[in-house]
């Protein structure tokens, strides 16, 4: 594979790549000495090539194919943030981000030098994989939290506007994982079926979905790591419902994310004011400041703010040249944060500029506060210190 000029393998499931009887054959001790054995020979055969882990478990047990003790940072060079990923659709449900906040300390234990792949969707499921302890520190039940999370993305709830619905579930546990595409999830599918004749209802509609879809994005590229955008999801693909009809899918709803690539519908980013060319424009816009500043790349340089409002995520990246502050409200109602918040954890700044939407700022007083409108993000980096 490096000799046809791969750069990156994926390993699939490292998770499971030995079985032994009488265990559960998952992360067992084995699987982390092949992946070293693997990781060696690619170290003396090509330096160059990086493998990519695809291993989809549990928060504190994803760090180990990093590579642990002496083989620190020696096994797997990249991974699937699929807890981040996870957590990011908890808090759009909920409006709530504490239980995201709640995992972060284990997801900031990964060796520098290795990175995350960071996306909002892919080819599978949505699996609820964080930890119970995460949604205890927030308050909540873990076993009615998931089933307010599936009953929600699965569109069971009156007031939900997203149109997904359950994979595997298991009748016995009730577990279940999330299928729908990042548009659908976040409620442009039911935006788009609301009636032309009512133009503001469905408007505004459109315009919360494309909010969130947006929102989504943002967190995802400015994380660190390197940022991936599944097909579809920048411009906007919904559901297809096309694999019903064919026997050798139907039995698998994954498929009503993994579209057939709708290039009629694609063309329409070349027309400004369609809900195509918006995502579209946002999502490039988006790339277009993950790759302006520096401190956004992958350095184990995040910072994660104090959540003074339940409602608003946020953390701060520093290197020597600039300060970044980004910020995303997960509520659909206006969310306010003190100015305390950008002073807490770096020195205080006496001018912002969000770059979003192009504002320079001035940093109040700590009894004054700094306003998100629903599901809003900002960038902001610092332009003058106090």
């Amino acid at each position: 594979y490096a000799n046809l000029g791969i750069d990156v393998l994926r390993i699939d499931a490292p998770a499971f790549i030995w079985k032994e009887k009488g265990t559960s054959c998952q992360n067992l001790p084995q699987a982390h000495a092949l992946l070293r054995l693997i990781k060696a020979a690619v170290h003396i055969a090509t330096p160059g090539m990086a493998l990519l882990g695809e291993a989809i478990v549990a928060p504190r047990e994803i760090m180990k194919y990093f590579g642990t003790e002496d083989f620190r940072g020696k096994e797997c060079d990249m991974a699937y943030n699929a807890t981040q990923m996870a957590l990011q659709w908890d808090a759009l449900a909920t409006g709530d981000t504490r239980v995201m906040l709640a995992a972060q300390p284990v997801l900031l234990e990964k060796p520098l030098g290795n990175t995350w792949i960071t996306y909002t969707r892919c080819h599978d499921d949505i699996g609820l994989g964080f930890e119970d302890s995460s949604i205890s520190a927030a308050g909540f039940n873990p076993y009615e939290h998931r089933k307010f999370l599936k009953d929600y993305y699965a569109g069971a709830l009156s007031y939900s506007t997203a149109r997904g619905a359950l994979f595997s579930v298991n009748p016995r546990t009730q577990d279940a994982r999330i299928s729908g595409s990042l548009a659908a999830l976040c409620g442009l599918e039911s935006a788009l079926s609301i009636d032309p004749e009512k133009p503001a209802e469905r408007t505004a509609a459109i315009e919360m979905a494309v909010r969130k879809i947006l929102l989504m994005q943002a967190m995802s590229f400015f994380l660190g790591g390197i940022p991936m955008v599944f097909y579809g999801d920048e411009w906007g693909a919904v559901n297809d419902y096309s694999f019903l009809n064919d026997p050798g899918k139907a039995y698998d709803n994954r498929w009503m994310h993994r579209p057939v690539y709708n290039w009629k519908k694609m063309a329409r980013i070349d027309h400004p004011e369609t809900v195509e060319a918006q995502i579209f424009t946002g999502t490039q816009n988006l790339l277009r400041l993950r790759k302006k500043f520096s401190c956004l790349a992958d350095q184990a340089n995040l910072v994660w703010l104090t959540p003074h409002n339940i409602h608003v995520a946020g953390f701060v990246r520093e290197n020597k040249q600039e300060t970044i502050f980004a910020l995303f409200n997960f509520s659909s109602s206006t969310a306010y944060l003190t100015w305390y918040a950008f002073k807490e954890k770096t020195r205080p700044a006496k001018t912002l500029k969000e770059h979003w939407s192009g504002q320079v700022l001035e940093v109040g007083p700590d009894n004054e506060y700094f306003v998100l409108a629903p599901h809003q993000f900002a960038l902001l980096s610092v332009t003058a210190w106090a």
